[in-house]
């Protein structure tokens, strides 16, 4: 894995996220705090497109699309993409279940943002994304 904003400036974020606002808003406040440069998707599909040939350092996705967001993760994991299989993610999402967080620890997701957040959290989040912090707690 890659070392990320260690001696080469802040890392390549991939930000899936259907809501214009919140996305906007997100890449805004990560670009103002020099905390990542980011890639916008505003849906998996779009993000898979720009995965067949982008490389990011990290993945702070929404789960809003269900399914076919745990199934990018599926895919991102077996290394069906040109990216580090193992590149830290965060998932942002309005409910959760013991269910879903199983699987997004199995799929070493490194934190989870339940919505509707407080930018502070968004911020600490990628900070932490770039520290290589502990996965998702149970």
């Amino acid at each position: 894995m890659r070392a990320v904003g260690q001696g080469r400036g802040v890392g390549k974020l991939l930000l899936i996220e259907p809501d214009g606002l919140i996305r906007g808003t997100v890449a805004s406040v990560c670009r103002d705090l020099h905390l990542a440069r980011v890639r916008q998707a505003g849906s998996i599909a779009m993000a898979e497109q720009w995965l067949k040939t982008g490389r990011p350092d990290a993945v702070l996705m929404s789960l809003a699309e269900g399914d076919a967001a745990l199934d990018l993760l599926v895919r991102l994991r077996d290394g069906r993409f040109g990216c580090d299989a193992d590149l830290p993610v965060a998932a942002m999402a309005s409910k959760v279940d013991a269910d879903l967080v199983a699987r997004l620890k199995a799929l070493e997701v490194r934190r989870l943002i339940l919505q509707p957040f407080k930018l502070r959290d968004v911020i600490h989040t990628v900070e932490q994304l770039w520290l290589g912090a502990a996965a998702v707690p149970a």
